[in-house]
């Protein structure tokens, strides 16, 4: 082996690991640990939805019994809604739909004037709460993380 061939090989090891520290921090820089979802619906917190597996936590509230997770393995939940209260989606449930994929929440199904709480994009942000006031509904991301090691993930102007 030549002199100039471990030459090589040194530099490609060394750039390799400065390569390998620069991922890990820029990681460990973004992280927001675990995102959940909380659910609030006529300024009560009903229930939270982890992001990412999709566990869920109801909260004992008088709304208890109109909350449905029975679907929630596939990331499908039905929450209240002041509007939504008479109609049912497609497969005959009652309420707001909720879907939980990607490590995002959206509201897929509602009734309320002009559909508008279905137009807003699917979420994981604390910065962009999902809010349907027809419904009266709140979805706020929160993560396991202290604020003072929070890093925004977006910067608005």
């Amino acid at each position: 082996m030549k002199r100039n061939d471990l030459w090589f090989i040194g530099s490609m090891l060394v750039l390799g690991l400065a390569a390998l520290l620069g991922f890990k921090l820029y990681e460990r820089a973004t992280d927001a640990g675990t995102a959940y979802a909380q659910v609030f619906y006529q300024d009560e917190l009903i229930l939270k939805i982890d992001l990412d597996s999709r566990e869920y936590q109801l909260y004992d509230t008088e709304y208890r019994d109109r909350i449905n997770v029975d679907y929630a393995a596939d990331g499908i939940f039905y929450v209240p809604g002041t509007t939504t209260t008479g109609t049912a989606d497609a497969s005959g449930i009652v309420g707001i739909k909720l879907l939980v994929a990607d490590g995002k929440i959206s509201v897929v199904y509602q009734e309320s004037p002009k559909d508008i709480c279905e137009y807003q994009a699917p979420t994981d942000s604390s910065l962009f709460p999902l809010v349907c006031l027809p419904n009266e509904l709140v979805i706020t991301i929160q993560t396991n993380l202290a604020p003072d090691q929070f890093v925004p993930d977006v910067i608005m102007e």
